[in-house]
């Protein structure tokens, strides 16, 4: 705590008036919220400037993507647009020589209009300081839809997807809203990752939750996508942003209202693969705002599974057991050793089902037009089981005393297999946030309070019947893992001389886990804890080099504290290590529809539970997974240059990035007679280097496309192993509005093999199609969702190659994995409520800790 009250003051300090913040570059005019704003026509290109920013008449504060509108006073026509930034800030460039009408406007505030705004040869610039909007109190007779935004929108720091504008989503899950997500694909175990690496950090409404600690595929299934807003998607995030790894952060963004009154929302689903329903309600009245928000999701699938595990030993036979057939077992023999080949194939069925429940319960109170509070809580239950029944035979090959091959294989053993997994878990989420605003606009503290715990209970089953009915063994493996986190910030931003913002702050993190095991019933000493604790303080710097080119960068200064407790006392440790994260970003604009922008970040990875907890996991017959509780933390350097630019209904966007990772935290694979052990080591070095390209257009106005590439290379090194290749995943999506409340959406995409320091995984492909149809005055809807339905069922083939880091020698495992992934949805939605605007939505600061690596959970293939 002492470090962390230093960390505070160095940080306040350290603040100088010449350390500003940059402004943000004019968003692409667009339709305001309030409606879509005239058809602008082509203006003359001129050196003019109009600038300005746009604030609430009462409480002074910005207001968020309020439309501007350039019009011509002589001719009456719009002739360019724009709207505000999150600072109420706002840019028209390149106006020409002339006198302007300027049209502000945002849902419920009264339009205002500034007239003889004049650029000329003499003053090629306007600076209209502070425009005030006054609050219409308009009652709006039941729920309003707003101005339409793009599937996908390019903003500054940031590509987001507006889940909500997308129909095939309706009663899926967030890992349905995940495959369509630029730069975001999901591996074959539901497991995201952005840009080929699935180091990234997931949160909701710009907060950590300890669910995603333990399994990012199985918390995404418990989220539905119909409570999903929008996705964004942070590649380079700046300083003020907790030291993320080599990806970035995927933020979730929650459906709430921030108008007046009582609105609310029931959606039911039913399915072959999966049903949920959900309902949410938001109150706001006076100072006061609540949202509730609750649901529950079930989900069931089917598969098949071939597994064959080939891999050699040098095997010392027992004097006492005969070495080969025809071998006299009454004479004694010279203990030998022979190098045999062992062969395991598994066939068999699986089944998977689960249900999760979530509740959510936030509170907003403005104590006064200074002063804010907000509160919530959020709950997340569920079950998570799976069922196999599988046939296993091994067989194992001598090798000739020459060892130059292998004799003809025999049976060793056969059994039937009936394995029952079944994970529960129980997460939950507290915050306390306090907003203070200063007399000056823009100029605010925050201060934050999180606490987060989940506790997972993980129960594995096996039973081996011999070939003729009897019950050989039975095998029960027990786990309780905990996960608790508890986190303070204090966030301070301070307007600076020409439009510029200084931002510094500090944060704290405090996590606890703990993991207890049984072994059918044993306590074999293998329970631990793991405390690690983060101290961290931040400032962010820029401004304009000139009126086309901004520099930002800042440094964010990190102290670890780790120390690991284990049952035997002489496996103990502890550590600390601390870091400065540098990040610097150029930008400039080509044109005024034209930005290149390019960027580079240190950034620090801290592994999380899934990596950490070295219980033994029995995932299979042959397969156990287990944790490293003594992994470092990974740095990486990361590199990016970007291009995006828009025309007409059209915008495009280009990535290039390359990724430089020391000490990599990888999976590693051995294979020990007939049984694969899996776990996690810095052991490699990871260099990728790849380009991705996203871009959406509307041919006509009730046709819209969108893609998104991502190709790359990546080379993986490590002292026992290497690999290294090409890579790619495309996702398309479209929709038409056919007209009388009718649509039609399709998505579909494509994941290449990946490689692995160790084999490769299956490529694999997915398409979705849905049709809605918009009822009651469009409060209701009905909606058909199909997955995969050209296709029965999905096949992936892995291969997991190596040598053996203890002794050298080579395995391979193949699989074949078959899922029954067709599903037909049925969707009913009902949306309720009579509002009022009264004001702008606000701004919330968050908490977001971004540091750890989290666990993907999935299985090995």
């Amino acid at each position: 705590m002492k470090k962390f009250l230093l960390l505070t003051l160095l940080s306040c300090a350290t603040t100088a008036p010449l350390w500003a913040q940059a402004p943000t570059p004019t968003p692409r005019p667009q339709a305001g919220p309030a409606g879509a704003a005239p058809a602008a026509v082509q203006a003359p290109q001129g050196a003019g400037r109009i600038t300005g920013t746009v604030v609430d008449s009462t409480t002074s504060k910005p207001v968020e993507f309020a439309t501007i509108a350039l019009i011509n006073a002589a001719t009456g026509k719009t002739v360019d647009g724009t709207v505000t930034d999150e600072k109420g800030r706002f840019a028209l460039t390149k106006v020409a020589n002339g006198t302007y009408t300027l049209s502000i406007s945002f849902i419920g505030y009264d339009t205002k209009e500034l007239k003889k705004v004049t650029i000329s040869a003499a003053d090629q610039e306007a600076n209209l300081g502070s425009v005030r909007l006054s609050s219409s109190h308009t009652k709006l007779q039941e729920v309003t839809v707003v101005g339409e935004k793009p599937l996908i929108e390019d903003k500054v720091d940031r590509l987001v997807y507006n889940a909500e504008k997308d129909i095939t989503n309706t009663g899926g899950t967030a890992a349905d809203v995940m495959q369509k997500v630029p730069s975001i694909s999901l591996d074959q175990d539901g497991n995201i990752q952005m840009r080929g690496s699935s180091n990234v950090r997931v949160l909701i409404n710009g907060k950590p939750s300890t669910v995603m600690a333990g399994s990012v595929a199985d918390a995404l299934k418990q989220i539905p996508a119909d409570v999903i807003k929008n996705v964004e998607i942070i590649t380079s995030p700046s300083a003020k942003y907790d030291a993320e790894g080599t990806a970035g952060i995927v933020n979730i963004i929650t459906k709430k209202n921030s108008l007046q009154g009582v609105t609310g929302s029931v959606t039911l689903t039913g399915g072959t693969r999966s049903s949920n329903g959900n309902a949410n309600v938001s109150i706001k009245q006076g100072k006061l705002g609540i949202n509730v928000n609750a649901g529950t999701n079930m989900f069931y699938s089917k598969g098949a599974m071939n597994i064959q595990q080939i891999s050699q030993a040098d095997i010392k036979d027992n004097p006492l057991t005969p070495v080969e057939e025809g071998d006299n077992p009454n004479t004694t023999v010279v203990e030998k050793e022979r190098r045999a080949l062992n062969n395991t194939l598994q066939q068999g069925t699986s089944t998977v089902d689960g249900m999760f429940g979530f509740g959510q319960l936030g509170l907003e109170y403005d104590l006064n037009e200074k002063n804010s509070l907000a509160a919530g809580i959020r709950v997340n239950t569920g079950t998570f089981k799976m069922r196999s029944h599988q046939l296993a035979t091994s067989t194992q090959a001598d090798q000739n005393e020459a060892r130059t091959m292998f004799l003809a294989p025999r049976q060793i053993d056969q059994y039937n297999l009936s394995m029952k997994n079944k994970n529960q878990r129980l997460s939950m989420d507290l915050n306390l946030d306090y907003t203070h605003l200063f007399k000056k606009p823009q100029q605010e503290l925050t201060l934050l309070a999180l606490y987060s715990q989940t506790d997972q209970d993980n129960n594995v089953n096996q039973s081996r019947y011999a070939i003729d009915g009897p019950l050989r063994s039975v095998t029960i493996n027990e786990n309780e893992g905990l996960n608790k986190e508890l986190t303070f910030q204090a966030d301070y931003t301070h307007p600076m001389p020409k439009n510029t913002l200084l931002e510094i702050g500090a944060k704290g993190i405090m996590r606890d886990v703990s993991s207890s095991s049984l072994y059918n019933g044993l306590d074999l000493n293998g329970d631990f804890s793991y405390d690690q604790n983060v101290m961290a303080s931040y400032l962010s710097y820029g401004f304009n080099l000139n009126k086309r080119t901004a520099l930002k960068f800042g440094g964010r200064y990190e102290y670890t504290d780790v120390a690991g407790d284990f049952a035997n006392p002489a496996q103990d440790f502890t550590t600390h290590y601390d870091n400065f994260i540098p990040n610097v970003t150029l930008a400039y604009d080509l044109k005024p529809n034209m930005k290149l922008r390019t960027s580079f970040t240190q950034r620090i990875q801290r592994p999380q539970l899934f990596y950490l907890n070295p219980y033994r996991q029995q995932q299979g017959p042959n397969v156990v997974v287990f944790g490293n509780p003594r992994l470092d933390a990974e740095l990486t350097d990361s590199y990016e240059l970007n291009y995006s630019t828009f025309f007409k209904t059209t915008s495009l966007n280009a990535s290039a990035y390359m990724r430089i990772t020391d000490n990599a935290i990888e999976t590693i694979s051995e294979v020990l007679r007939d049984t694969t052990f899996v776990t996690f080591d810095n052991i490699a070095k990871n260099k990728t280097y790849g380009m991705s390209l996203s871009g959406s257009t509307k041919p006509i106005p009730a046709w819209n496309v969108n893609a998104n590439l991502n190709f790359y290379y990546v080379d993986l090194n490590a002292p026992f192993a290497s690999n290294s290749g090409w890579m790619y995943n495309i996702n398309v999506s479209s929709g038409y509005t056919f007209g009388k409340g009718v649509s039609a959406q399709f998505s579909g995409g494509f994941n290449s093999d990946r490689v692995q320091l160790q084999g490769m995984a299956s490529s694999f492909s997915y398409h979705n199609l849905a049709i809605r149809k918009e009822l009651f005055a469009k409060k209701g809807a009905l909606s058909l969702g199909m997955d995969n339905p050209f296709r029965r069922a999905l096949k992936f083939e892995n291969e997991l190659a190596g040598n053996n880091r203890n002794n050298g020698l080579p395995f391979r495992t193949e699989s074949l994995v078959t899922q029954y992934n067709r599903g037909f949805r049925l969707t009913f939605e009902y949306r309720f409520g009579k509002l009022q605007q009264q004001g702008p939505p606000k701004r919330r600061k968050s908490i977001r800790n971004d540091d750890a690596k989290q666990g993907d959970g999935g299985g090995v293939q």
